[in-house]
């Protein structure tokens, strides 16, 4: 079985979150937005020791637009589904039939957490749920959630720094779980990672494909590392990690590290991911019937962007459910994008936007996949997209803001030409993900048509909230009518006032590349003793601010 969906309200940085997952689910979003708070209530849902938490006030959400009111509940519900049909027939979910529900001929169940202040003390009930909401009752309902807890634990690593931690204090309460012999094995892996970073160069090939073989004994042993064959046949929840498999993966993840062309460093990298997924299982050894779900935050720290892929390839390839936080464009590239969660922090509950299977036609998923994801990544992470049709527009808006005092970076907006992409994907895209936008089109024929395909996808937002049409063909003529004409007749080397604007602006744009020009508008703008930004752009940078400055 896979988690499905989590629930939660009232806990931590969340008021309200609803967040449905798949073989691999990254989310990305801004500080504070609830990504930590979601994490923390997986692993106290999913503990791998199998104890219950115990909620503290601090625990109960604060809601600082309503001067610091402390919510007094805290709901967290998981929603499990089977991998195929029949697999609650399993011996590990044998127990789990009175618990029970069916939907598309598929079985499923609702694991929920209750926790509420009642007379300044906290009250927690933990129960499976009826589809309806109401609670099942039976006599064991604390054992099988402690099963449940074993069988699907939250193993989380928290950033790649730690790969590379020494750990020098043999106190570690992990070491109560093992044996002499484990612990003879995982010391000598740890040998061999510090010997790999501080002498690679003494380190042997047979002493590193023995150290393989120890974390492949390792791991089989804690995590059975392999799914079900059956889930894999059977399942569309796995079948989705083959169909992002676009870049020639291996079948077992320990073949890319026995791989002739791995570096040293490389194979310390993911050697080192293995081993620390290992102790991230914490004191508790792990069943064999576990099928843990891995929380991976923020994997590029510290990470060159080679290393970075070579580290995603082989996280990508780990047969189980994977869930990851990343502030990194890089790392975006690679990722599916149906996998790509973003988490908007709103003032009654934190949203959740991502695409999902049929939200894009295949047209429209190759192109945003080709002229965003791929080239302008970061346009992920941005609150809004300014929308414009060529080269120019992109330098000039740029400039003419650091002109205006606002740098466009650090107020998350993001400048994109449309103009090979086509309109619709990006438009479809931003509305998808949660990300304001703005049009800037020409005053041509193309650009009103772009307009007009921006009318049509209005719906109820106003047109000047949208969309800016130039009262010219284009940005060149609109700034010669505006003030600018000195300085194309400057760039034209033209001082004969009978020759028409369309010949000097022609002129300018053969002899003078895009961003050369977009420098010297600005320069002239900027030593005029008086600002000479024209209005039309003053208003455009002013709006897209503000829609930027509205989130959160």
């Amino acid at each position: 079985m896979h988690l499905e969906r989590i629930e939660i309200s009232g806990f931590r940085g969340i008021k309200r979150l609803s967040l449905s997952f798949k073989e691999l689910t990254v989310l990305i979003g801004e500080n504070a937005w609830g990504k930590s708070s979601l994490l923390d209530a997986l692993c106290l849902a999913l503990s791998p020791d199998a104890e219950f938490y115990e909620f503290n006030f601090s625990d109960f959400h604060i809601d600082h637009a309503l001067g610091n009111e402390r919510a007094t509940e805290i709901q967290i519900v998981l929603h499990w589904y089977e991998d195929y049909k029949g697999e609650h027939n399993a011996r590990r979910y044998r127990g789990f039939q009175p618990f029970l529900s069916e939907k598309d001929g598929i079985k499923h169940f609702y694991y929920q957490i209750h926790s509420h202040i009642e007379n300044d003390k906290i009250i927690t009930n933990r129960q499976f749920l009826h589809p309806n909401g109401h609670g099942i009752s039976h006599p064991d309902t604390d054992k099988f959630i402690r099963q449940l807890m074993v069988l699907h634990p939250i193993v989380r690593i928290r950033d790649s720094r730690r790969l590379h931690e020494e750990r020098h204090d043999g106190s570690n309460e992990q070491t109560s779980a093992q044996t002499p012999q484990e612990l003879r094995v995982q010391k000598r892996l740890d040998n061999t990672c510090r010997r790999l970073m501080t002498q690679p160069g003494h380190v042997s090939t047979a002493e590193i494909k023995s150290s393989i073989t120890t974390l492949r004994s390792l791991v089989d042993h804690y995590f059975a590392f392999a799914p079900h064959q059956r889930s894999k046949a059977l399942s569309p929840h796995y079948s989705s990690l083959q169909q992002s498999n676009t870049h020639g993966l291996y079948a077992n993840p320990f073949d890319q590290l026995i791989q002739p062309h791995m570096t040293k460093q490389a194979r310390l990298l993911l050697m080192g991911l293995l081993n620390e997924y290992i102790r991230a299982r914490g004191p508790v050894e792990l069943k064999r019937i576990s099928r843990p779900i891995m929380i991976l935050e923020d994997p590029e720290g510290r990470l060159h962007p080679i290393m970075l892929h070579q580290a995603w390839a082989f996280i990508q390839n780990m047969p189980m459910q994977k869930i990851l936080t990343t502030n990194s464009p890089e790392l975006l590239t690679s990722a599916p994008l149906t996998a790509i969660k973003k988490l908007i922090r709103q003032p009654h509950k934190t949203e959740v936007y991502g695409v999902d299977n049929g939200e894009l036609s295949k047209d429209d998923t190759r192109k945003v996949t080709f002229h965003v994801r791929m080239h302008r990544p970061s346009a992920f992470f941005a609150r809004v997209w300014l929308l414009v049709e060529g080269e120019t527009e992109v330098w000039l808006f740029n400039e003419m803001a650091h002109l205006n005092g606002y740098n466009l970076a650090a107020e998350g907006i993001q400048i994109i030409e449309f103009a090979q992409s086509g309109l619709k994907p990006l438009i479809k895209l931003a509305k998808i993900l949660g990300i304001e936008w703005h049009l800037v089109a020409d005053g041509d024929p193309a650009g009103k048509k772009y307009a007009e395909k921006v009318r049509n996808m209005l719906g109820d937002d106003p047109e000047r909230e949208r969309l800016t049409v130039l009262p010219a063909r284009d940005i060149e003529h609109f700034l010669y009518k505006n003030g600018y004409e000195p300085l194309f007749r400057d760039l034209a080397n033209i001082t004969d006032t009978k020759i028409p604007m369309r010949k000097i602006i022609h002129k300018v744009l053969r002899k003078t590349a895009k961003p050369d020009m977009a420098l010297a508008i600005v320069k002239y703008t900027r030593d005029e003793k008086n600002n000479r930004t024209p209005l039309l752009i003053r208003w455009v940078l002013k709006r897209i601010v503000a829609m930027s400055r509205g989130f959160g």
